[in-house]
């Protein structure tokens, strides 16, 4: 979200889910006799599990697939599809029964096999898959990565229709929170191969296993900003499954937005700008929900921009970003952020919140920031520069953001000119992802809570590394957090990601900006949802309006 990686606003998280809250009475009888009418800050770009990316999509396949596994209302992580879990003593041998009678939603029957193709289908190079770095802890996962195994080879075995074994590298404590994830969703191979390259591209090009499908009317075509999703018969807890629909709205336009959830044509609009905020504050029905996702300004330190290769100029970059000056102009209800994992993601074993054990000296020094630029400059033999700063066009904070910071750096930076370049959301992912950009706002959405979920995307060769940044000390401090002993040493483990955050700001590889919060107007009958935590909010399986 990640989420955007990316994007990821939907994408679960942390203590974030800590406080899932009431997911509602889903017992009751008084079942929802509409649809719950929803909006999505974005559009959408694919509901293929294996190549989703980005919150939006994330957000909306969270609602119609489902995996092994799932998050409850009390942050816990319990079964889903998967009947039984059993692990090794040793950590690596994961014994999964699949429930009975599981079906995709066009009745054709679900077996361990379409785990099996789903995880080497996005495990393989071909695929293209950004998460496919999410599947690293399964045996051989890195090797296949690398096109030095085959995708056959792969931890993951279907003994029977209803049974899998999955072999991990090394025992990894939090395995079973990256099950949750939609890369480790089931894919119907017949189907794909049916479908083609064109697989995920509309709802007629999917198959689903989840709460809700796509009907055959008011689909998703692949561009249009209006679809519903029905109740899928055929899932498993269909009869948990109170709304008879939810029908979603693109709608980019927050003003928009607001005037149709007051006019009762939305139960839900985000307030996405202080202007907005203080405009409905007021309102009984106002929310604001911490939110496990960070923004950050990212370098691309693959070569091919040689001023972003310099230390020095990076590090006055950092210097000379005013956080507190950015937020409060763009969103005041985002906090300033010390480390690239997120406040409120994840705690230590001594009960401390991780981005304050791991702490970084991130800080606002125009002085020093003019200094080390313009020994920067002399290094790489110039005396001014111009930097291309991308961000998106559809997103108001990031727009706003971008602005801010034009400002910001050329006023702290004598020499340097940013060029702002404001493109859709979608180029924006596809640009990060194929280095196309020289400095570029990005977002991270928690998937889950570890700071392996936020780190793992600056390790060396990563598919999530699309900062395209080697640094040795952090690739040795994560390898550390993650492989025998620490990984079983909670205490190391969680020092070991401290020494990773240390590596990467020593080198000023990254530059973030804040933790999110997500502002919002929510209608007081829609029930079954968190009110704790934005990462949730899209998780509809037991809503209702009651």
């Amino acid at each position: 979200m990640k989420i955007n990686k990316t994007l990821s606003l939907g994408l679960v998280s942390a203590s974030a889910i800590a406080l899932l809250g009431s997911f509602g009475d889903t017992t009751s009888a008084n079942v929802t006799t509409r649809n719950i009418n929803y909006m999505l800050p974005g559009d959408i770009l694919t509901l293929d599990a294996s190549m989703a990316a980005d919150v939006n999509s994330i957000d909306l396949l969270e609602n119609v697939d489902a995996g092994l596994v799932r998050w409850d209302p009390k942050a816990q992580v319990v079964n889903d599809l998967a009947k039984s879990i059993e692990v090794s003593k040793d950590g690596l041998t994961y014994n999964i029964t699949l429930r009975d009678g599981l079906k995709w939603s066009n009745g054709d029957k679900l077996t361990a096999q379409d785990f099996v193709y789903g995880w080497q289908r996005t495990i393989d190079p071909k695929t293209g898959s950004e998460y496919a770095y999410a599947l690293a802890p399964v045996a051989n996962a890195n090797d296949i990565m690398a096109s030095k195994a085959p995708v056959s080879s792969l931890g993951i075995k279907s003994t029977d229709a209803t049974h899998l074994t999955i072999t991990l590298a090394q025992p990894t404590p939090y395995f079973e929170k990256l099950l949750t994830l939609s890369a480790y969703y089931p894919i119907n191979q017949k189907f794909v191969e049916k479908v083609g390259k064109a697989y995920g591209s509309s709802s007629n090009t999917t198959l689903y296993n989840g709460p809700y499908k796509f009907g055959s009317k008011n689909g998703w075509n692949g561009s249009n900003k209006s679809f519903t999703i029905v109740k899928n018969d055929n899932f498993y807890d269909a009869k948990n499954v109170k709304a008879p629909g939810v029908t979603f709205q693109v709608i980019t336009n927050p003003t928009t937005a607001i005037n149709l959830y007051k006019s009762g044509k939305l139960d839900f609009s985000s307030l996405p700008t202080k202007e907005l905020i203080a405009a409905n504050k007021s309102n009984k029905t106002y929310k604001s929900l911490p939110a496990p996702r960070t923004d950050s300004l990212q370098y691309n330190q693959s070569g091919i921009v040689p001023a972003l290769s310099n230390e020095k100029i990076r590090e006055a970059i950092n210097l000379a970003t005013n956080r507190k000056g950015l937020i409060a102009t763009a969103a005041p209800n985002f906090s300033v952020l010390s480390t690239v994992t997120p406040t409120g993601l994840d705690t230590v074993p001594n009960g401390q919140d991780f981005s304050k054990y791991a702490a970084q000296p991130y800080k606002y020094d125009a002085s020093k920031a003019a200094n080390l630029f313009k020994e920067g400059l002399k290094e790489i033999g110039k005396d001014s520069l111009t930097l291309s700063l991308e961000g998106d066009e559809d997103n108001v904070f990031r727009k706003a953001a971008v602005d801010y910071l034009k400002a910001n750096l050329e006023k702290d930076l004598p020499g340097l000119t940013i060029n702002e370049n404001l493109v859709p959301s979608k180029q924006r992912m596809q640009d990060a992802q194929n280095g196309n950009y020289e400095i570029i706002l990005t977002s991270w959405g928690a998937d889950y809570n570890e700071p392996s979920d936020y780190l793992m995307n600056y390790v060396t060769g990563s598919s999530l590394n699309t900062s395209f940044l080697s640094n040795p000390d952090f690739d040795k401090a994560y390898k550390a957090a993650t492989t025998t002993p620490d990984v079983l040493d909670a205490n190391k483990r969680y020092s070991d990601y401290k020494d990773a955050e240390a590596a990467l700001y020593k080198a000023s590889n990254i530059n973030p900006i804040d933790t999110e919060a997500y502002s919002l107007l929510m209608n007081p009958k829609l029930k079954g949802i968190s009110t704790f935590n934005s990462a949730m909010i899209f998780d509809l399986r037991h809503a209702q309006i009651k």
